[in-house]
């Protein structure tokens, strides 16, 4: 518990004296609404915080509209996802006693979006592979990881809001070591990511779309889901690390994973900077090394392992028994609440489950 004189600048930077400050509220019994079931209050809560603002970088050129982008497209990918308008995706499933996960039904409408582009930008910056089939190239590849990076950095500034946020309705984890640490992971975290944004703002504004390092593979199986999202990889495929969470001086690097579906086949992009392709190197040579079924198997760990932004095709989770279910959804929880969850030491290990069955 960390002491906090009177006089001294309240921790929560605002500039103020504590005493006129957050010393002066007082705890609220209740930080959710307490009147409506816990999963509606939670999403009521994520809501108030959201963050409207565009990434492009030339904001001279926004429209005046912050859109709820699709971060995996809507007509090409999601439609084909689809039954009867819904994707399935994994969302909390919390009560007052217990939090959990569970596959929700979504309408692909609102599936993956995220209002971090204006109306112009969304629709200018990334028809090369809206209206475009992807055939492979250099901008196609660039834009993809863009958006995959452009979604996690949104949800990485609401993250940090709504821990803020907190503190207005419980003053008190001002005191708390473990509010001040989660607050400098966001920082660091936060930080991290601008460094990226400004290399990749700047390909934009240069077009140059080689500062993207991506290495392409496909399975050959049915459409059953896609993927957009960025994390930090934390072990290659012998368990050596990569990024190292636990180091609050090294500076993390970005892998944008984006899984696209075909009729008949599925592509995975795997991107990172090239400034950074140093930590990869081991990595890439690994899976370059794996037989098709290993690849299979590598993805199918380190999906539920890393990837928040994921959508399935209904019927496809729907062929799952509980017992893979629960096996799938008991990976994404222990990658929330173990520090070195052990499925990320070992991407091969074998699972019950296969995302991407021949």
């Amino acid at each position: 518990m960390l002491k906090i004189g009177r006089n001294e600048l309240c921790p929560c930077k605002s500039g103020k004296k504590y005493k006129k400050c957050h010393g002066a509220i007082e705890d609220k019994k209740q930080i959710l609404d307490a009147n409506i079931p816990v999963d509606s209050a939670i999403d009521k809560w994520l809501n108030v915080n959201r963050i409207k603002d565009c990434a492009h970088p030339n904001k001279t050129e926004c429209s005046k509209d912050i859109i709820k982008a699709h971060s995996i497209q809507n007509n090409r990918i999601l439609s084909k996802l689809s039954e009867n308008g819904d994707v399935l995706m994994v969302r909390q499933a919390a009560t007052r006693e217990k939090f959990d996960f569970k596959f929700k039904p979504i309408g692909r409408k609102v599936a993956t979006t995220f209002t971090g582009f204006c109306g112009h930008h969304d629709k200018q910056l990334f028809q090369e592979i809206e209206d475009i089939e992807y055939v492979g190239t250099n901008k196609q590849k660039f834009l993809f990881a863009y958006r995959a990076f452009s979604y996690e950095y949104h949800k990485k500034l609401e993250a940090k809001k709504n821990h803020r946020s907190v503190i207005e309705h419980k003053p008190s984890l001002l005191k708390e070591e473990t509010f001040h640490s989660v607050s400098l992971g966001y920082d660091l975290a936060e930080s991290d990511s601008q460094r990226i944004k400004t290399l990749l703002d700047n390909a934009i504004i240069e077009e140059n779309y080689g500062v993207i390092e991506t290495i392409e593979f496909s399975f050959q199986c049915k459409p059953s889901l896609a993927v957009c999202s960025g994390f930090n990889l934390e072990y290659d495929l012998k368990g050596k690390v990569v990024n190292n969470l636990s180091d609050f001086n090294a500076s993390m690097s970005m892998m944008m994973l984006n899984v696209i579906p075909n009729d008949d086949s599925t592509v995975i992009l795997m991107s990172w900077l090239k400034s950074d392709s140093s930590l990869y190197v081991n990595f890439c040579d690994q899976l370059t090394k794996l037989s098709d079924c290993e690849l299979r198997q590598c993805m199918s760990n380190l999906i539920p392992s890393y990837c928040e932004n994921v959508v399935f095709h209904p019927p496809f989770i729907k062929g799952w028994d509980e017992a893979l279910k629960k096996e799938y959804l008991s990976i994404i929880l222990r990658s929330l609440i173990i520090p070195f969850e052990p499925n990320k030491r070992n991407l091969l290990k074998p699972t019950k489950f296969n995302l991407f069955p021949e």
